[in-house]
């Protein structure tokens, strides 16, 4: 197209030139009236000449005018007019629809993308340089108290802490902030990361409600205790209920001789001592939960630890049959922590992985110990026993939930709390019917 229209105004430039020419020849030569006449085809000729030039110009300009419009409605006739013509007509046409096909599919893209943030349960806002908001979600906005979110300026009217915080915090961070509003207190966690998005940098704010999601997990934490403890002395309870009656009905039962009476009576009162000393244990070990003294730290030396927790471990039953592994890296590895607590909770994690390996022939504990990522050490119990099904992996930590039949079901939820005060965890992962990991962070 462009070569055919490059080639029509060369030739008009050609019949110009000329055209000028023989027009001063005719003139020289005193020829004036074909002069006249050359001449004004050497001016029809130059206005054809800019004609075809700016016609092209201003359909160019036009085309580009419409688009920076968001004007998808135009439409150039491929019918009529020069094959030149009829050629960029076309192009323009199939220009702006792959454009218009394109603009649809980002809008599509974005409104998919904006479904997705809407739709997450954390708040999240994108911010640039100057701090003004490119995109936020609704629950951003509901965890602000704000309608509209468009500058961070906004935030001194929700809490200057806040404000501070947002304008302060660096990509990889992690705060915390807490300030008041029409809702009550809000207590939120702040995560800014960074990205480029058109060769300009954008912090990214990923903000969650911690009091509410701390709520939600001590109200699920209690609701699951409440129902081990009402089971627990439920069973304790109903037998003891159906003996008494049962004994009371006896007795005033004449059919009964005195020593069936005396006989069953004695029966019955041992068993209601028995249940009513079982149902005492379980309060003092609810009492142990409950009670856990203060952490007295001092610096242990982590090999030296291992080592003797495996001698107090030789007291189980099958500790002959179990192969154990000590892994240090490195091999004076120190931590700072109370050692009777700390030694309670391995020799408990222990404890466990033996009863786990029972009757195993191929019964294998690994303990080691190293420096995490982020710093804290790892001390971790595995064993290769048939590990714990995923229906009960969210329930071992909760008090007085137990698999065993002599357990009490308080190990691991002490041992928890325990690291917690420690300002560490206790976490555990398992692979059914191959292995469990129980790993010490502090």
């Amino acid at each position: 197209m462009i070569r055919n229209i490059t080639l029509r105004v060369l030739a008009y430039l050609l019949l110009l030139i000329v055209l000028v020419v023989a027009t001063c020849y005719l003139l020289s030569e005193g020829e004036y009236i074909p002069g006249v006449a050359t001449s004004i085809l050497a001016v029809g000729c130059c206005f054809r000449v800019v004609w075809n030039v700016r016609s092209v110009n201003r359909k160019l300009a036009y085309f580009f005018q419409a688009l920076e419009n968001d004007d998808y409605s135009i439409h150039f006739p491929e019918y009529g007019g020069s094959h030149s013509e009829r050629f960029l007509n076309g192009v323009l046409n199939r220009i702006k629809d792959i454009l218009q096909n394109t603009r649809l599919e980002i809008q599509q893209r974005e409104q998919y993308y904006e479904l997705i943030i809407n739709s997450v349960s954390s708040g999240i806002v994108a911010l640039d340089e100057r701090g003004f908001v490119t995109q936020n979600n609704q629950i951003a906005l509901k965890l602000l108290g704000l309608e509209i979110f468009t500058h961070v300026n906004q935030l001194e009217r929700v809490s200057p802490a806040l404000k501070l915080l947002v304008t302060e915090i660096r990509p990889g961070e992690s705060r915390r902030v807490t300030f008041t509003n029409e809702r009550g207190s809000v207590q939120l966690f702040v995560s800014a990361s960074r990205i480029l998005l058109k060769d300009k940098p954008i912090t990214l704010l990923v903000m969650n409600d911690i009091e509410n999601e701390l709520d939600e997990k001590e109200i699920d934490s209690w609701v699951r205790l409440i129902r081990v403890l009402s089971h627990e002395i439920m069973n304790s309870i109903a037998p003891v209920t159906s003996l008494s009656d049962t004994l009371l009905s006896m007795h005033s039962d004449p059919e009964i001789t005195p020593d069936d009476l005396k006989r069953n009576t004695e029966n019955g009162l041992k068993v209601i001592s028995e249940t009513g000393k079982g149902l005492i244990s379980f309060v003092e070990s609810y009492r142990k939960f409950t009670r856990i003294p203060r952490p007295e730290r001092e610096l242990i030396n982590l090999n030296e630890f291992i080592q003797r927790a495996v001698i107090l471990s030789s007291t189980e039953p099958n500790f002959p049959e179990v192969t154990i592994d000590v892994c240090i890296e490195p091999e004076g590895l120190k931590v700072f922590a109370d050692p009777n607590l700390m030694g309670q909770v391995l020799l408990n994690l222990m404890k466990n992985a033996f009863y786990a390996l029972r009757g195993r022939e191929d019964a294998h504990i690994t303990l080691s110990a190293e420096h995490g990522p982020t710093g804290k050490v790892l001390i971790r119990v595995r064993d290769n026993g048939p590990g714990i099904s995923p229906e009960i992996m969210n329930e071992i930590f909760v008090p007085f939930f137990t698999t065993k039949e002599e357990g009490s079901g308080i190990g691991l939820s002490v041992s928890r709390q325990i690291m917690r005060m420690h300002g560490g965890n206790l976490k555990v992962s398992s692979i059914e019917g191959k292995e469990t990991v129980f790993t010490i962070i502090i």
